[in-house]
């Protein structure tokens, strides 16, 4: 079904008014040097559309060969300037399919365009080519998908587990020990049930540095992957269930904080208490 267009009575009431958005103007109906008013709205209508439709834009300049117009785009934080490509060979009798990766490869295949999540990549456009030729008609502008796309097969839960943080819990006092476990979670607070290698200390303030004065560490649950200063300060890699678990003894009426960090983020056990 064709889209609906402006009624002749729609389109003669934008006589000589003023968009408001744009700040175009329609020419006056009758008006004298109506050709004025007219490169006038042409050349606004241009500047409207350069920024987005002509960036990166695919087009024909040759029987099978097409060009790219130049166009900036990110790839991440940095700012990336295309300067444009002219002559660039087809396969005849196929779909060809145009993209540029992020470090601004042009790349043309027949197979179609590759997973964004495996190759980062802008698809601007297909071209439909036969008889060693193609038509205007035959490229299809896929740029809009670089713009707007959804998360499809990326689930909440994917999201969720791609942000770990660490849960510490303290066991009660028993013998001059209590058993300490490090628990990996995902941003929605759900244990995460895979391996993650955390730093973690013993400190005689809240998020003071390693200290090994009086202590014994026995880890339980876990493998040692590096012992920084002994009975103080670990790398330590987590079971399958992302969980580390180690006993603390100290001797003595004494208080402790257990400091564990993971992906740069410090996190706290507040102050332990150990009774005379």
């Amino acid at each position: 079904m064709a889209e609906t267009d402006l009624t002749t009575e729609q389109a003669d009431a934008l006589s000589g008014t003023t968009d408001s958005e744009t700040d175009l103007k329609y020419p006056t109906i009758g008006e004298s040097t109506y050709y004025t008013t007219m490169y006038r709205l042409l050349h606004r209508l241009l500047t409207l559309a350069k920024p987005a439709g002509n960036s990166l834009r695919v087009y024909k300049d040759g029987a099978l060969t097409f060009g790219v117009r130049p166009g900036r785009y990110m790839d991440g934080d940095t700012a990336r300037d295309y300067t444009g490509a002219t002559a660039q060979a087809l396969t005849n009798d196929q779909t060809n399919y145009i993209y540029l990766t992020a470090d601004g490869a042009l790349t043309v295949n027949t197979t179609g365009f590759p997973n964004p999540s495996t190759t980062p990549h802008i698809p601007l456009a297909t071209i439909v080519t036969s008889g060693g030729d193609y038509s205007y008609e035959d490229i299809t502008d896929y740029r809009p998908r670089a713009l707007l796309n959804v998360l499809t097969g990326v689930a909440a839960a994917d999201l969720q587990d791609s942000l770990p943080v660490l849960q510490i819990t303290v066991g009660a006092e028993s013998d001059d020990q209590r058993q300490i476990t490090i628990q990996a979670r995902d941003a929605g607070g759900n244990d995460l049930a895979c391996r993650v290698l955390a730093r973690v200390w013993m400190a005689t303030s809240d998020y003071g540095p390693p200290d090994a004065s009086g202590n014994t560490v026995t880890v339980d649950t876990g493998t040692t992957i590096q012992t920084i200063t002994a009975n103080a300060h670990y790398l330590i890699e987590s079971d399958a269930n992302g969980q580390v678990k180690f006993t603390l003894a100290v001797s003595g009426a004494a208080s402790r904080y257990i400091m564990a960090e993971l992906d740069c983020m410090i996190y706290s056990s507040g102050e332990l208490t150990y009774s005379a």
